[in-house]
């Protein structure tokens, strides 16, 4: 598995570190085992007292978050829904019954484009957490020995495409006096033979990593604003980040570079916005991908394919590369910029269009011909690759 190895959000904002105003030194606190991920908090030293306390009360509620969702943990919540028989009700925590219904919001507001049923699809193609293990080798009956040079079994893809496992409209949620609860579908399984002609059952999985990061995000906020904290930011990889307000600036708002989904020229960024007090969210094709056959074959599976995004033959290859969203909820945010892209253009459009009074959104659209597009209605950005062209979306 490769990618281009550069952050969605690039490290404009960083250049702060050694930009600052009198009196508002930033400094960071992070660390890389939290969500296959480096979790970083940038503050302004002279206006964080505490900056310890509050960085173990992040890091505390990062576990805690990640313990709940994580697909690795046997006992997580999400876990143990993965391993329960269709009908069956599974006691949850509370972070994961929280970001389920922020899911089952988007995945109804978005009908269906951000779905995380597609748990069986994601370890098909290769992008689940054991896939970038030392020493991988196949476990399940549909694995191959180097996956990024093999396509799936088509019987599998079809299996794991089929509505009744990824109908994540249909998973009910649910509070009673023992606590939160899911309960997977009784219809939510197939049966596949296998290459020994054994007949396997498959059930429904979930995998919110889409959307844990932003959550974590959304509750690292609570903890900064309940601690004072006015000045700096909070990010998780490449995908999710809370603005604060800049200390070096007078306006308090930050320079946020882009970075170039793809090789247009030797520019990092292929576009900045200024923003503050918000949220931004980014998803993409070139952060995990593979390359077989001169086809892309990234993280992001569309559940309407049932392959990467851009990678079914019907496509041509045209889609959305990637989507920064700025506004809402960090969790949201994650789940809308997944959403689009899964999209077709008018779709996102249409999508962008309708919700511009929660968030706005730019993102870069390739026609399967070489030309790619940049589409956006943000407020304050800047087009930093002049080879690009530009349509507002209106």
């Amino acid at each position: 598995m490769r990618g281009r190895g550069a952050a969605a959000i690039a490290a404009a904002c960083l250049a702060a570190l050694c930009a600052c105003a009198p009196g508002a030194t930033l400094r960071a606190k992070q660390e890389f085992a939290r969500f296959g991920t480096e979790v970083r908090w940038v503050y302004a030293e002279e206006r964080t007292p505490d900056a310890d306390a509050v960085w173990a009360q992040l890091t505390a509620r990062s576990d805690a978050i990640e313990a709940d969702i994580s697909t690795e943990r046997a006992q997580s919540s999400v876990s143990r829904f993965n391993a329960a028989a269709a009908g069956e009700r599974v006691s949850i925590g509370a972070d994961a019954y929280k970001m389920l219904t922020v899911a089952q919001a988007v995945y109804a507001e978005t009908a269906g484009a951000y779905n995380p049923a597609t748990g069986l699809l994601v370890d098909l193609w290769g992008f689940s957490p054991r896939h970038r293990a030392d020493g991988y080798a196949p476990a399940a009956d549909y694995d191959r020995a180097d996956y990024t040079k093999e396509l799936p079994d088509a019987r599998y893809l079809a299996a794991f495409s089929g509505q009744r496992l990824i109908d994540f409209g249909a998973v009910e949620l649910g509070e009673d006096e023992d606590g939160y609860y899911a309960v997977k579908p009784e219809d939510a399984f197939v049966e596949v033979e296998n290459a020994q002609g054994e007949t396997v059952t498959y059930t429904m999985q979930l995998n919110l990593s889409g959307i844990g990061k932003g959550y974590c995000a959304d509750e690292g906020g609570a903890i900064l604003r309940a601690a004072g904290v006015e000045y700096g930011y909070y990010n998780l990889g490449a995908s999710s980040m809370l603005l604060l307000a800049d200390p070096s600036s007078k306006d308090g708002v930050w320079k946020v570079g882009i970075s170039s989904p793809r090789e247009f020229s030797s520019r990092a960024e292929y576009a900045s916005l200024r923003a503050r007090d918000t949220v931004l969210s980014t998803s993409g094709d070139y952060e995990q991908y593979y390359e077989l056959h001169g086809v892309r074959y990234c993280h992001i599976i569309d559940p309407s394919t049932g392959y990467p995004v851009g990678a079914s033959p019907e496509e041509g290859g045209a889609h959305i590369v990637c989507v920064t969203v700025a506004g809402g909820g960090a969790a949201e945010g994650d789940a809308r910029a997944t959403a689009i892209s899964c999209m077709g253009l008018d779709e996102a459009l249409d999508y962008c269009r309708a919700h511009s009074g929660t968030f706005r959104a730019v993102f870069v659209w390739y026609d399967g011909a070489g030309k790619y597009t940049v589409y956006s209605n943000l407020e304050e950005w800047t087009l930093n690759e002049r080879s690009l062209r530009v349509e507002e979306i209106a």
